[in-house]
């Protein structure tokens, strides 16, 4: 049935001859209606988007029909002008139409239009008091440190030029945002856009292609969000257990052997790593790459590679990019000053991977730090693939050079490998394993800076991110106190690589060894401590699709609550841990604990009451990171690097579990690297008097930590009395419980 619509004012997108031309559609609590001039979207009964235009060229529409309406989608045809089409002739006056479809989809909505002589797309709504977050790892507009990008302009496009930038080469960008009302959108194109967040009034979305095609998923938070995200654009590629260790560096090598005395020095030292990586230069060829080689410095790879991995139990990594610098031995390269591939060529592309594949793969790498795309791209030279704009051409070479690079890995490995890149945009989560910070200035505002970078590229989408510990531009040999602090925040990022050298800036390199004894003594303990980390996020990294960010601010996982939306500086780090790093040469710092009760990580014994600011005292080894009540995480030694030299004890899995209040139940899903990846539900309840801690059968001894504030009148494993101990200062029950055997845990208060 045909429904006509008449055209209400220059503004508006629908107006209808009689209130009964509408329609509407429905997805869990979120309404979508057409009627009365707007497309109206409500969650819960509360208004959270009004659409008001719709152009096609800048051009609004003459008038809106309702072609075609049922429960699952809306049709609409839009008449425009003839001047939106660029390339009518003069005399060519009809009117132009656009099929809109509206669908409902599992979590939300899709708007979708492609007119054949599109060629920009504008969306403008009203802004309704919400606020929005994402789209930009870069401090857009204006280096603000606040994610809140409310009353800002960004632009979506991978571009980082030197001269435009104040703080970071951060180049990862997303046509996807999370608003405050519970929502995230998704503009499904790698054509470069505009936003304009809450800017009079107004919400404005502009990309440079005539495709509409607008997701919208509802969640209540940025969890739930994502959750529908990634089961569109595909699942977070997830990282290898030696990915999650610490991973060591320096910016230019002289060769293997220095590689190898530094890893040999460390062991001395007994600093656990599970992974290194070389970078650039350590080929031959133009720029110290285009010959994809090990050079002369780093000749037999296959043996020094073996040695990392069968002595130190260490993989190993490399630079890699896919600019050649002047150098055109490939088939096909886009002419510029850096002379990148054209990786929409069949045949360049698989040149590449072969190259890969015979000089670094079958000698033992295992993954990449990719690097570039977003500095002096040519995006106006001829593509093979005449299909690809101009307007999309910078994003799409992001998304294709990780998934070059994954696939050649994969051919190799399968999952055992990992690609880190500076330069991603929307739908190479499948391809990417994390994001590396880019190069932050070794200073205070370079390490605030980088970690305001990670919040937005958590509300983006991008599981996994690191920063280069340490600061790349400028003093290689920084300050002891700047040191700690950066390993301390970067120890709880999902990749934690220290770069070690001068190089990149100026000076003596930053070996804990140039440094005294007690900072020797700090760093390996920040090292040690993440061994111990490893197996939860491992399980993080491996269920992000459902489980979210690794690193998630305030705001990702509290929507509704003002006093997050400016903070960038706590994290979540999964659902039991919040972590609040100093920034500063200060010893204290204000931390924001969300509603609910927070115990210390370090003291259990200290109890907070959330809903408000605190102030904790942090010395200079002290790391502040709260554990949330009714929550569950794992620690263990369970992978071991380098510390196989020296660490011969027992393998354990520690289950650490804080009960909530009566009648709460939480679980967390532990996903066991010692049984092919098995995930593994782990519960805990608290009913009245009783605490109850579940897990299925694991393949190691487990600890069981429960924390509870006073002795148990009884503790049962398994229907069986147990040898429990409990430690009254720490309030903490212990149960030891046999490899190979399910659990089931009870303790009575």
């Amino acid at each position: 049935m045909t429904r006509r619509l008449a055209i209400l004012n220059a503004f508006a997108l629908f107006a209808f001859v009689a209130p009964s031309s509408a329609a509407s559609l429905s997805s869990g609590t979120a309404v979508l209606t057409v009627d009365d001039g707007a497309i109206t979207i409500q969650k819960a009964g509360k208004r959270v988007i009004q659409l008001d235009a719709i152009s096609f060229n800048y051009e609004h529409a003459l008038e809106w029909q309702i072609q075609d309406a049922d429960a699952a989608h809306i049709v609409l045809v839009g008449t425009f002008p003839a001047a939106a089409d660029f390339y009518r002739r003069p005399e060519d006056t009809r009117a132009r139409t656009v099929e809109l479809h509206i669908t409902k989809e599992p979590s939300g909505f899709r708007l979708f239009a492609k007119p054949e002589w599109g060629r920009q797309v504008t969306l403008e709504f009203e802004h309704l008091g919400d606020h929005f977050f994402g789209l930009s790892e870069p401090l857009q507009p204006d280096n603000r440190l606040s994610p809140d990008l409310t009353g800002t302009s960004i632009v979506v496009d991978v571009a980082s030029e030197g001269e435009s930038l104040h703080e970071n080469y951060a180049s990862v960008y997303s046509a996807f945002y999370m608003s405050s009302f519970g929502y995230g959108a998704f503009y499904d194109t790698f054509a470069r856009g505009r936003y304009e967040l809450g800017i009079n009034g107004k919400n404005r979305i502009h990309h440079d292609t005539g495709t509409l095609d607008w997701r919208l998923f509802f969640g209540d938070d940025g969890r739930e969000i994502q959750r529908a995200y990634f089961s569109l654009i595909g699942q977070p590629k997830p990282v290898p257990a030696w990915g999650l260790g610490p991973v060591g560096w320096r910016d230019q090598n002289q060769g293997a052997d220095e590689i190898l005395a530094d890893v040999e020095h460390m062991s001395k030292l007994h600093i656990p790593w599970t992974a290194w990586f070389v970078d650039r230069p350590y080929s031959d060829g133009t720029h110290g790459w285009s010959d994809l080689n090990f050079s002369e410095a780093f000749a037999q790879p296959e043996q020094w590679i073996a040695k990392l991995r069968d002595r130190y139990g260490l993989e190993f990594m490399t630079w890699t990019t896919t600019a050649f610098f002047g150098n055109t031995r490939f088939p096909k390269h886009l002419a510029g000053k850096f002379t990148y591939l054209d990786l929409s060529h069949p045949e360049t592309v698989r040149q590449l991977q072969n190259e890969l594949t015979r000089k670094q793969h079958a000698v033992g790498v295992k993954g990449h730090k990719v690097d570039r795309g977003d500095e002096g791209f040519p995006q106006y030279e001829d593509w093979y693939d005449t299909t690809v704009p101009i307007a999309e051409r910078r994003n799409k070479y992001a998304y294709l050079m990780a998934k070059v690079h994954d696939e050649a890995l994969r051919a190799s490995w399968g999952d055992d490998q990992i690609t880190f890149v500076r330069t991603a945009i929307h739908r190479a989560q499948p391809y990417v394993s994390a994001i590396w910070g880019g190069d932050p200035r070794a200073t205070w505002d370079g390490l605030k800076s980088n970690f305001a970078n990670a919040a937005r590229t958590s509300f983006i989408g991008f599981p996994v991110w690191g920063t280069d510990v340490g600061g790349y531009q400028g003093e290689g040999h920084i300050p002891q106190d700047l040191y700690i602090r950066w390993l301390q925040a970067g120890s709880m990022a999902g990749l934690f690589e220290i770069k070690l050298d001068g190089a990149g800036g100026e000076g003596r390199d930053r070996m804990p060894w140039r440094y005294d004894e007690a900072f020797q003594r700090i760093f390996r303990a920040i090292c040690e401590e993440r061994m111990r980390l490893i197996p939860y996020f491992y399980s993080l990294s491996h269920t992000s699709g459902r489980t979210g960010t690794l690193m998630q601010p305030l705001a990702y996982r509290h929507l509704g609550d003002p006093k997050t939306y400016d903070r960038w500086d706590e994290f979540y780090v999964g659902d039991a841990l919040l972590v609040a790093p100093v920034f500063g040469p200060e010893s204290s710092r204000d931390v924001y604990l969300p509603f609910g009760e927070w115990r210390d990580f370090d003291d259990r014994a200290i109890a907070f009451k959330g809903g408000r600011v605190i102030t904790v005292e942090a010395p200079l080894a002290k790391l502040p990171r709260f554990v949330k009540e009714n929550s569950v995480y794992v620690t263990g030694n369970l992978y071991r690097g380098n510390d196989r030299l020296w660490d011969t004890s027992e393998r354990v899995l520690t289950v650490h579990a804080y009960p909530g209040r009566r009648d709460s139940a939480s679980a967390f899903t532990y996903v066991d690297m010692l049984d092919s990846n098995a995930q593994k539900r782990i519960e805990l309840q608290r009913r009245g008097n009783e605490v109850y801690l579940k897990s299925p059968a694991l393949p190691q001894t487990t600890v069981l930590e429960v924390l509870v504030d006073k002795e148990p009148k009884s503790v049962q494993l398994n229907g069986q009395a147990a040898e429990a101990q409990y430690d009254d200062r720490a309030r903490l029950v212990s149960v030891r419980a046999k490899k190979d055997t399910p659990i089931d845990l009870r303790i009575s208060l």
